[in-house]
């Protein structure tokens, strides 16, 4: 583990949803809790549509801002950052950016929304927001065909610079490979004038395209996960042949997913099948188009952060009465409906899937990648694949066992061996998800497939949402030496296999604890506590939520798994009581408690109480 390694970029930390108004409801704000609670900011960007229908107005330049700060609001709080998509239409006022006035005041919109949350949320921290064009113009444009869309493009490119040259945008996340208004987006943006200054050439600090493995259909259509990176490539190509000047510029693929259409349910969205493809595609990403191609890829998004069924792509699983709607196609936002649903909340529960626990087990890899030697890795054939990286003391190998068919299963058996160890007390830590782990699906099949869970029923699926985790402690002597495992890894399956050495740091006290309260299941009201690790001698820590009818305890812990995010759900007992978090380490070594904070909750109003 002394050799050198090479820097690693973790460019997928990002996911997203539609429409913008979810983030004014409670499953949205519970289920952020979870995406933002992930370890390490291993999901760190929120990309949204139609968050500007959020902005009402009676006429041009008299804007109601109040629901979008709020929105902006819930975001931050849960540590996450807004990948800010310009696209919405504040009370449906603007209808042909060919007009001249729509144009002009489209910019001064743009430039009002740019001084606001520079002065709400810090200039530092808005330039490390992205700023994107409306999402998939090459379908969702209604406001003046491509010229109108450029006219667009100029208009936030200005409204934006006017506050901050330093903020970044582009675009234009088409849906379409290659379509017309992504080549005239992209000679517009190199040779074309500019609508305000009459420059030629307009800024474009990064270009987005959306590209997934297969079509939508109602059949298991198996994704081809190859597919992606090749398409990728081709406008990648695109741009090195017909743009050169911008063909360094940081690549995305902000709607990179198995499969078009995340409201079709698919039962493999539920199951150990989605969170070994996703580190497949990642690892793909990183092996063909950074490694191979020298592609500048900046951020792999995925759109999983919808409210939907096990069969449906998204990170948890929702169990209540919502209707869950595609809400995209001719979306348009109705306030007076979102404004009764805030007013009156429905109750509901969600579950962590598979696909959710192999962020947090992507989130534990370190920012330098060492080499994987192995004669038997042939991932793209065969299914098995490594990204090994170096963690502040160890080393940490994500494995993925991952074909492209669906149904295909098997078993691998691995050597891991971690090479020129240094003497200490190392701790193996070795996380997986697989058929029977971290799988909360097949405990659901196993009851039956109740479509509301009981109280007991609900923590059963809960108790088996984290990653399956063991734990060996052993002594490293004498000179460097290697130290092997042998794993034997289900095909398909994520495991993560962490080499840690002993420090004399014991594990801090995490802070920030919060407790939101919403309306359950079964007449219940949940408790969902959300805090902030603060760090520790080993670069893995483990969470513990403790309870106790009295302030000054005793405390148990309620938790029935460690936690590797920040976040928990704890139904409330019908006695009062209060709530404390722990970190440890894998050797067992805990912090002291966190200040405490009250359970109690004299309502079911979506409230919160924070921790001294």
């Amino acid at each position: 583990m002394d050799r050198a390694g090479t820097e690693f970029s973790r460019f997928w930390r990002s996911t997203g949803f539609s429409p913008a108004e979810l983030l004014l409801e409670p499953e949205m704000r519970q289920t952020l809790a979870y995406v933002g609670g992930v370890p390490n900011r291993g999901i760190e960007f929120l990309r949204v549509h139609y968050m500007l229908d959020l902005v009402t107005a009676q006429r041009f330049g008299h804007y109601d801002w109040s629901r979008l700060d709020r929105a902006l609001e819930v975001m931050v709080e849960h540590r996450l950052k807004p990948f800010f998509e310009l696209m919405g239409n504040p009370s449906y006022l603007f209808t042909d950016f060919n007009n001249r006035d729509q144009a002009y005041h489209w910019r001064d919109f743009v430039t009002a929304l740019a001084e606001r949350y520079r002065d709400r949320f810090s200039a530092d921290e808005i330039r490390t927001w992205y700023f994107e064009t409306w999402n998939e113009p090459d379908i969702w444009w209604k406001l003046g065909g491509e010229a109108g869309f450029n006219n667009y493009y100029d208009a936030c490119s200005e409204g934006l610079r006017a506050v901050d040259p330093a903020l970044r945008f582009g675009g234009p996340g088409v849906a379409r490979r290659l379509p017309p208004i992504f080549k005239s987006l992209l000679a517009h943006c190199d040779t074309g004038e500019n609508f305000f200054t009459g420059e030629i050439g307009v800024r474009i600090d990064f270009i987005s395209v959306h590209e997934k493995g297969a079509r939508k259909h109602v059949e298991d259509l198996t994704p081809n996960s190859l597919s992606i990176c090749r398409h990728e490539m081709m406008a990648v190509d695109y741009v090195r042949q017909n743009h050169p000047r911008f063909a360094s510029l940081p690549f995305i693929n902000n709607e990179c997913d198995p499969q078009i259409g995340w409201h079709i349910p698919h039962t493999w969205h539920a199951m150990p099948y989605f969170a070994a493809l996703a580190a497949k595609i990642i690892d793909q990403h990183q092996r063909i188009l950074i490694d191979r191609e020298g592609v500048n890829y900046a951020v792999l998004s995925n759109d999983n952060g919808f409210i939907g069924r096990w069969g449906q792509r998204t990170h948890l699983c929702y169990f209540g009465q919502r209707e869950i709607l595609a809400a995209q196609a001719e979306h348009r936002t109705d306030i007076s409906a979102l404004d009764a649903r805030i007013a009156a909340p429905k109750p509901f529960e969600l579950v962590k899937k598979p696909a959710l626990s192999a962020m947090e087990l992507m989130a534990l890899l370190g920012e330098e990648r060492l080499a994987v030697k192995g004669d038997a890795l042939d991932p793209d054939t065969d299914g098995l694949g490594a990204l090994a990286t170096r963690l502040p003391d160890g080393a940490a190998v994500l494995l993925y066992n991952s074909v492209d068919r669906i149904w295909v299963s098997g078993t691998r058996s691995i050597r891991v061996a971690f090479d020129s160890v240094r003497p200490g007390t190392y701790a193996i830590a070795t996380f997986r998800i697989q058929n029977g782990m971290g799988d909360p699906f097949t405990v659901w099949e196993e009851l039956g497939g109740p479509d509301i869970p009981g109280p007991d029923e609900l923590d059963a699926l809960r108790a088996a949402q984290e990653p399956e985790l063991s734990i060996e402690t052993i002594r490293v002597g004498g000179s460097h030496r290697p130290v092997e495992r042998m794993l034997e890894l289900a095909l398909p399956g994520i495991a993560l296999v962490a080499l840690i050495e002993r420090s004399a740091s014991a594990p801090k006290v995490p802070t920030q604890l919060t407790v939101r309260h919403y309306p359950g299941l079964n007449d219940a009201t949940n408790a969902v506590l959300f805090w902030q690790g603060e760090g520790q001698g080993s670069s893995i820590e483990l969470f513990d939520v403790l309870w106790s009818p009295d302030q000054e305890g005793p405390y148990e812990v309620v938790n029935p798994a460690g936690l590797l995010s920040s976040v928990f759900v704890h139904r409330l007992n019908t006695v009062p009581g209060y709530y404390r978090v722990r970190s440890r380490d894998l050797f067992g070594r805990t912090s002291e408690l966190s200040s405490a904070v009250s359970g109690c909750a004299e309502d079911v109003e979506p409230g919160i109480v924070r921790a001294a």
